[in-house]
This record gives C-alpha cells, sequence and structure tokens, in this order.
C-alpha cells in the first residue's frame, strides 16, 4: 500500500527562506507541474509559467543547530547556512542514485509552490538525461507514484525539451548539449531525436572548473590565497572564451605586448607595505616597548635575587647556630638535633654550610655585576688506560663505553681550538686590514675595489658557463664530456671481447658515478667560497666607501624574461616581492585553454573524441540529403554554450568539415540554462503534440514495471531491466 504524505506550508527553519507561491489558481486543476531535474541545478514550475518559479542548486545538507531544531538545508538555502562543504547530491557522475536525498529535494519543491493537499494531483514532467540507465528512473517512478501518488509522469530528455523550446518541430537538424556533467550530440530527423545515432563526451562544467583550479594551482603554487572551486567556476563563467584559431593565439601569447592586451588580472585582498615614516616611526615604538618590557624583566630578576639572598641569609643563619651547638650540647643531644634538621653526619652539615656560603658569594656578585670566571670540567675516564686483563667483564664494558666518550670528546675538544685558530687568524687579519686602511686609506680603498671587481668577474664568467653548459651544443657542453670520458677511462678497465672490440664497462659499478658527484662537488664549493669572499667586500665598501652600490650577481633573475614568468606575473618589469604582485592571479592562457577541451579532450589526457569529431562521425550515418538538412538547423544548448565565440567556432568547424559552398547554420538556444525547463512546458501545455499520450499512468506503472517508459519525439529509449 502507498503510504499518504501531506504538503502544508512548513514553519521555516531558522535558514530557510519562506514559501512565498500561491496555489490557489492550481488548486482544482490538472496544469502539470515540469522539474528540469539537472545534476547541478533543479528548476520547477507550473507548465503555464513563463518562467520556472524555482531555480536552485540541487543539494541537500543538514543542519543541526545548538539552539533550534535540526533542519534540511536544499538549494540556495545550504549556502546561506554555510553548509556547503557538508552537502551531498542525489547524483553521481551525472547519474540519479540516490532516492532518499531526491526525496527531500521533492519536498522542498512541493512546499515551495505551497502544495498543501494530502497528495499530489498534478502531471509530471521530469527532465532526465541523454541515456539515462533503467534503474535511476525507477527509484524516480517509485518515489513519485508511491510515495506523492502523482496521477502520472513524462519523461524526456534534457537537450530535446531545448530544441523543441527554440525550434517547435522535429524536422531535421543536430543538437550539441553541453552541461554539467557531459557534453552530447543528438541527431534529429523524421519528427523526433534519433538517440540510437547520439554520442556523450564525459566532459562538462564540473571539469571545466577544475581543470581551471588545477591550472592555477601549477602556476601559483605557492600563492598565499586558497583558491576555491566555486571560484574557479566563476572564473571560468566571467573570463573564459572559445579562441576561434586556438594554436595561432598560442603563438602571440610569446610575445609581450599580445599578452597585455589579452589577460586578466584578478587582485585578491592583501596588505599593502607600510611606508618609510610608518615603519620608522613602528619600529621606535616597538624599541622603546622591548626596553620598557626588558627594564621591567631586570626589576623583576633583581627583586627574585634579593629574595633569594635573603633567603640564603636566613638559611646560613640556621646552620651556623646548629654548628655553634655543638659546643653547648651533649653529643648525644647534638646527633639528635643534627637528625631533626635532615642531617645524617656532621661532614654533611659542613658541606651545606659551605654551598650556602657559595651561593650567597654567587647572589651578591651577579648583584653587582661581578663576571665570574667559568670553571671547565675535564671529565674523567679511569679504566681506558688500565690493560683489560685487569678488569672483570663489567669493567671491560664501562671500558669501552669510556673510550668512546673520550673520543667524543677529544674530537669536540679539536674544535674548539680550531675554531678559536680560526676567530683569532680573522682577528689578526682584519688587523692588519684596519692597519692598511689608516695607513694608506685611498690606496686601500683602491685595492679592495680591485679585488672585489675580480672576484665579480670571475662569479660572472662561472654563471655564463654554467649558462652555457645547459646547451648541450656549446663548446664548454663538450669540452666537459670530454673531461668526464676521459676520467672515466683512467678509472675504468676496458674488457675485451672475443671479436676483438672493446667493451666500455664504465656504470656497471655504483662507484663509476662518483666522478660526476666529485665533478659536481668542486664547482659548488669554489661557488659558495667567492659567494662568502664576495659578501664580506661588500661589506666593507658599504662602510667605508660612499658612492659604492652593491651589485650581486647572483641575484640577476633571468626567469623574469621567461614565457612562463611573463604568463604568471604580466610582461611588465614587476617586484615578485610586492605584496599586489604576491595575490595577482593573471588570466592569460586558461582563458583559451580551459574551453578548448571541449574540442580537444586529449589536452587533459581525455582519450575521447571533442564536439567537432562527434559531430562529424554521427553525421556520416545519415544520406548526403539528410546531412544538408541537418546542418541548416544546429542548436548548441546547455550551460556552457554561454562561452563567447562558441557558436561562431563550432559553424567555423562544420563548414570545414561540408563541402564548398554549403548552407550551414548554428543557432545558439535563446537562453541556454532555462530552454530545457520552457521547451517542457510548452510540450506539457500544449494539447496538439501528444503530452497525454506520452505519460505513464499510476495504471501502466502497476502493471509494466517500475522503469516502464512511453517513448515519444523527445524521450530516451525504453530498454526493459533484465531480472
Amino acid at each position: 500500500m502507498p503510504h499518504s504524505r501531506i504538503f502544508p506550508a512548513p514553519e521555516p527553519s531558522p535558514l530557510q527562506s519562506p514559501s512565498y507561491h500561491n496555489y490557489t489558481p492550481f488548486r482544482n486543476s490538472d496544469t502539470p507541474i515540469v522539474i528540469d531535474n539537472g545534476s547541478n541545478q533543479l528548476r520547477a514550475g507550473w507548465a503555464t509559467d513563463e518562467v520556472p518559479r524555482l531555480q536552485f542548486e540541487n543539494i541537500v545538507a543538514k543542519y543541526r543547530g545548538k539552539s533550534t531544531r535540526d533542519a534540511l538545508l536544499v538549494g540556495n538555502d545550504v549556502h546561506i547556512g554555510g553548509m556547503r562543504s557538508n552537502s551531498k547530491s542525489a547524483f553521481e557522475s551525472g547519474v540519479l542514485i540516490n532516492s532518499a536525498t531526491f526525496e527531500h529535494t521533492l519536498d522542498y519543491v512541493f512546499s515551495k509552490l505551497s502544495i498543501d493537499t494530502e497528495r499530489i494531483y498534478h502531471p509530471i514532467v521530469m527532465s532526465e538525461a541523454l541515456c539515462t540507465p533503467s534503474y535511476s528512473r525507477k527509484l524516480v517512478s517509485e518515489l513519485l507514484f508511491e510515495g506523492y501518488q502523482v496521477p502520472s509522469v513524462a519523461y524526456g530528455i534534457d537537450a530535446l525539451f531545448s530544441y523543441y523550446g527554440n525550434r517547435g518541430s522535429f524536422d531535421a537538424g543536430m543538437i550539441i548539449s553541453s552541461g554539467n556533467v557531459a557534453s552530447s550530440i543528438i541527431p534529429v530527423l523524421g519528427g523526433r531525436g534519433i538517440t540510437e545515432h547520439c554520442k556523450r563526451i564525459s566532459y562538462g562544467g564540473q571539469h571545466l572548473s577544475d581543470y581551471m583550479l588545477k591550472l592555477l594551482q601549477y602556476k601559483y603554487s605557492s600563492f598565499p590565497h586558497r583558491v576555491t572551486l566555486d571560484q574557479a567556476q566563476e572564473l571560468v563563467k566571467e573570463h573564459t572564451y572559445v579562441s576561434l584559431d586556438y594554436m595561432a593565439e598560442l603563438r602571440e601569447l610569446a610575445v609581450p605586448e599580445k599578452i597585455d592586451k589579452k589577460e586578466h588580472i584578478i587582485q585578491f585582498p592583501f596588505v599593502d607595505k607600510v611606508d618609510a615614516r610608518e615603519a620608522q616611526e613602528e619600529a621606535e615604538r616597538l624599541s622603546q616597548k622591548r626596553k620598557e618590557q626588558g627594564r621591567r624583566l631586570q626589576e623583576m630578576a633583581a627583586r627574585n635575587r634579593e629574595e633569594k639572598l635573603q633567603r640564603e641569609e636566613a638559611n646560613l643563619a640556621d646552620l651556623t647556630e646548629l654548628q655553634k651547638a655543638k659546643s653547648s650540647e651533649t653529643r648525644a643531644e647534638f646527633t639528635a638535633r643534627l637528625r631533626s634538621a635532615g642531617f645524617q653526619s656532621e661532614a654533611e652539615l659542613e658541606s651545606a654550610v659551605k654551598a650556602s656560603e657559595a651561593a650567597i658569594k654567587r647572589i651578591r656578585n651577579r648583584m653587582q655585576g661581578i663576571e665570574e670566571p667559568e670553571e671547565k670540567v675535564v671529565p674523567s675516564f679511569p679504566l681506558v688506560d688500565i690493560p683489560d686483563s685487569e678488569l672483570s667483564e663489567e669493567q671491560k664494558k664501562e671500558k669501552k663505553k669510556q673510550r668512546l666518550l673520550k673520543a667524543g670528546w677529544e674530537a669536540n675538544e679539536r674544535k674548539k681550538r680550531e675554531k678559536e685558530e680560526e676567530r683569532a687568524r680573522e682577528a689578526e687579519l682584519a688587523r692588519q686590514e684596519e692597519e692598511r686602511r689608516l695607513r694608506d686609506p685611498d690606496g686601500w680603498l683602491e685595492e679592495v675595489r680591485t679585488r672585489r671587481q675580480l672576484l665579480l668577474d670571475k662569479v660572472r664568467a662561472r654563471l655564463r658557463k654554467k649558462a652555457q653548459l645547459t646547451d648541450r651544443r656549446s663548446r664548454e657542453s663538450q669540452m666537459r664530456m670530454k673531461n668526464i670520458a676521459s676520467l672515466a677511462a683512467e678509472e675504468t678497465p676496458v674488457k675485451r671481447r672475443r671479436g676483438g672490440n672493446s667493451e666500455d664497462t664504465f656504470g656497471a659499478n655504483d662507484d663509476d658515478w662518483g666522478i660526476y658527484r666529485e665533478i659536481s662537488r668542486e664547482e659548488d664549493s669554489d661557488e659558495d667560497e667567492d659567494a662568502v669572499a664576495l659578501s664580506k667586500l661588500d661589506d666593507l665598501l658599504m662602510t667605508h666607501d660612499p658612492g659604492f652600490v652593491p651589485e650581486n650577481p647572483y641575484d640577476e633573475r633571468p626567469f623574469q624574461n621567461t614565457i612562463i614568468f611573463r604568463l604568471a606575473h604580466g610582461p611588465r618589469n614587476v617586484d615578485p616581492e610586492d605584496p599586489a604582485i604576491q595575490n595577482q592571479i593573471h588570466l592569460n592562457v586558461e582563458r583559451i585553454r580551459v574551453p578548448e577541451v571541449l574540442f580537444q579532450p586529449s589536452i587533459v589526457g581525455l582519450d575521447q573524441a571533442g564536439i567537432i569529431e562527434t559531430f562529424a562521425d554521427i553525421l556520416k550515418r545519415f544520406s548526403a540529403e539528410q546531412q544538408t538538412r541537418m546542418v541548416q538547423s544546429v542548436l548548441i544548448t546547455g550551460g556552457n554554450t554561454l562561452f563567447t565565440n562558441m557558436a561562431q567556432r563550432i559553424e567555423n568547424d562544420i563548414r570545414a568539415l561540408r563541402p564548398y559552398g554549403s548552407s550551414i547554420r548554428v543557432l545558439r538556444a535563446a537562453d541556454p540554462q532555462l530552454d530545457a525547463w520552457k521547451g517542457a512546458a510548452r510540450w506539457a501545455s500544449s494539447d496538439s503534440d501528444g503530452f497525454k499520450q506520452s505519460v505513464v499512468t499510476k495504471e501502466m506503472y502497476d502493471e509494466y514495471g517500475h522503469d516502464y517508459l512511453v517513448e515519444h519525439p523527445m524521450s530516451n529509449k525504453y530498454w526493459r531491466m533484465q531480472g
């Protein structure tokens, strides 16, 4: 028995907008309800409406409130409630598979239409995708007939509904539909859509948004903002277009002037740099704040030392009094008093007195600013020099540990001595340098300039050589390979084969590749030493030469002259450290590359033909006379056909397929996003186009099965479910 349900105008949840449609004009009528059930957007309304009354994203989310009851959010209310990340759809890859989620959506639709009856008394016209599986239709039919007890339902392909809404007939033509999940090409002939010759490309709007997001992530790998999928979708809609000559535009983007004309710059929020005066004031304020904090910390430390000194002096007074008690008390009384104070012997008391006196001395020295000499502790290793024959097994194990500890300690001491010697040597060189500077300032300055220039020329020569080594045809690269080959010949023996030919075994042993590592290590070592020496000379000249302008050859950025940098940051010279530049996205090649995937799916690695190749393959299945009629009425529909130049590009590519002088007409739907609903509403409200003969009634549903479909010019083919 089908269960009944009532659809009163529900109490709106805290996040849902109230119902605003009046049901009274349709209460006792059989006006059909038209639902364009897309995987991305759902549109619903009465067949007599000009436009759908409801249009929202086809998603559902559950809202769990703290102070309010739980609520199911549908469509736009999901975004209002900030639950987009927790939402789910009844569709997967464009196929409806979750009837429970779709039931929530239908509840929302009927309640928004203010239907308050115990069941739905109106026929339903439901759009579906091309080649919808019978199982998906079964879920919808079960829900409509058993859950809502509708009198009848008619199913039709959204693209054919759009064609009917724009053309009004099905004489001959072709439909190119590109939606959210897939793109399809459907031939029309003889008063109906020829679905047995249709083709589907598994690429649509959501894939375009994903591809845009990936391109931006590759292009700006360290972008400070998180670009969301919704933002990428908005960039695709607002900034991309179809190129009429894709390869020619790609070549143009290699020219800086062309990039400037074609790119769009998206500026994300950023915090600008503070000017010099504000920065100086802020630095002074922070400096004063740090000084004040330091002063407070010093006062606190002084108070703590004073308190600690008083405690130590009181403790020393108690210990001294305990020592004096020895002379006035008996041995037994003194021992008992010593034990009660926590000491086991008089020696422990003596040690505590000395420790307290030392602590008082340290505190007073710190208060007076006297630095105490650091006591150097030399570890002892008594077992190292004792022969093993005189040691037990435990002592032998301890001796091994001491030997390792001694070796580590000696190594650390050597390093310390070497560092001290190096510091002394550098100090001596600095002293000699300072003496020369004071003795002859002008001569010393000229000498430093000369040394820096020689070192700078050496660094530049190395950088030029490194750049030339990247070109394997250059002389430097060939000479380097000869040197490697000669080193390999010296290090590697040559085996003789039986035929007399020699066999080069270089590379058979892992040690052979050490030649490359040695060469690379020597080059890197020289480069590091020169960089340090150049930095020191720059510091000297910046200190003593007022006219010196530092020039670091390692800061040269040839990368800014590359096409990749210009595509990422524009053709003009920019400062990559500028916050505004760091928070910019430059759309240039992405503007044509993203929609081009519809024509060349191989760009993203999709092993399918593009729109025009698929179109040509379908067209070949018909006679020459039929082809001539069909190309004169090509309709493009779906959200992706809103790209600029889409119709022109399709017409140009189709014209290239047809004989010279052929008549070709490509039309874009009047409203590619709403025409599927409008066409279905027009069909459902027409008495002459067989709507009433194309519905599945409750009796048919009970007799023929859950997946039964009445075929009509805009429907899918009916395939009975097996089993």
